[in-house]
This record gives C-alpha cells, sequence and structure tokens, in this order.
C-alpha cells in the first residue's frame, strides 16, 4: 500500500520517522520542520481529522502524533485532544467526539475500530496554538525512538469532500440550535 493513504494539505518527510505533525491552521511550510514523517495542515473537526488518523495510522512507524499552531475556526486542535482525552459516543447512530466545542464533530466515515487503534496506540502531544519553529522542532525530536506495535493494514474508505452532505441536517439543527441560544 502506498503511503500516505488519502490527499490533503502535508508534506511527507521521512516515512520511518515516529511523528505525525499537524499545525492546524497555520502554513506548516513557514515553520521549517525536520525529522517528521508527514507534516500538514487540519481545519475541521470531523473529515480532517478523519484523514489525519488514516495517514497516522496506515504508517505503522508513527507513534506520536503533534498537534500545534493556531487554532482552527471548527476547533480542529481541540476536537483532536477531546478525542485523545474522551473518545467518542454513539450520538444518533453517530460517532461524536466527546468534549468537542466543534460544530459537527462526527468521525462517522472511517471504521469504529480504527478510532479505537488510534487512542491505544497513538500518543497525542499538545502543542495547540504554538507557533514557535524551535519549541515544535523540540517536541518532534523528543518523540525519537518511540515505537508502536505493528498494526494490520486496514481498509479505509474514501474521504471527500462530498461526505459531510449526509450530515447536512444535523448540521443546520446544531448551528440554529446555537443561534438560538445566543438570542436568549
Amino acid at each position: 500500500m502506498e503511503w500516505p493513504v488519502t490527499p490533503g494539505d502535508y508534506v511527507v518527510g521521512d516515512p520511518n520517522s515516529p511523528v505525525a505533525v499537524v499545525t492546524l491552521a497555520s502554513d506548516y511550510r513557514s515553520l521549517n520542520l525536520k525529522n517528521y514523517a508527514i507534516c500538514g495542515t487540519c481545519f475541521t473537526e470531523n473529515f480532517g481529522i478523519e484523514k489525519v488518523i488514516v495517514n497516522v495510522l496506515s504508517n505503522p512507524r508513527i507513534s506520536c502524533l503533534l498537534v500545534c499552531g493556531k487554532e482552527s475556526d471548527h476547533f480542529a486542535g481541540q476536537s483532536l485532544l477531546a478525542l485523545a482525552e474522551n473518545g467518542v459516543s454513539a450520538f444518533g447512530g453517530s460517532r461524536k467526539i466527546v468534549g468537542s466545542e466543534g460544530v459537527i464533530p462526527y468521525l462517522n466515515e472511517i471504521p469504529a475500530t480504527s478510532i479505537s487503534r488510534f487512542l491505544r496506540e497513538i500518543e497525542v502531544i499538545d502543542l495547540v496554538e504554538t507557533t514557535d519553529p524551535a519549541v515544535i522542532q523540540q517536541a518532534i525530536d523528543s518523540c525519537n525512538g518511540k515505537e508502536r506495535g505493528e498494526a494490520p493494514e486496514l481498509s479505509m474508505p474514501e474521504i471527500d469532500e462530498h461526505s459531510w452532505k449526509k450530515y447536512e441536517k444535523e448540521v443546520k439543527q446544531n448551528v440554529m440550535s446555537r443561534i438560538k441560544k445566543g438570542q436568549q
């Protein structure tokens, strides 16, 4: 299987590195980081996180996910941290990130077993709002030598820009609920 398995806004470094870096809404190119397997942005609390999980799990050498940079408008960083801390719960047939501040924090396009594996095998490091390249690089380097068990290959469904549309009704309900709360 060719890695990374799903497209996105990222660059591949050394595929043998144990570190994946998510710079959230910050431009990873301007940070000039090194010694990572993959480094890129994540803007959304649903499909963006799913793509991160798919690409991280599909490389059995990755054991650490460093979450850094400016938070996105969709709270992708906070949602990744909430996922690592609290996991997901079944919500009307959907898997919702417990404690996420995002409007639509549902992870339904990847298997539940993938989410469980991610939670068991990947150490998530919180540097949200950190944009200092020296601090981020130090965190990357501190993960050197960390390993996880050899993971079996899992087939991952393709996630595209149209997948979210099946949640359009829930999105509108959540947005309207927040608007009504703000008017009270």
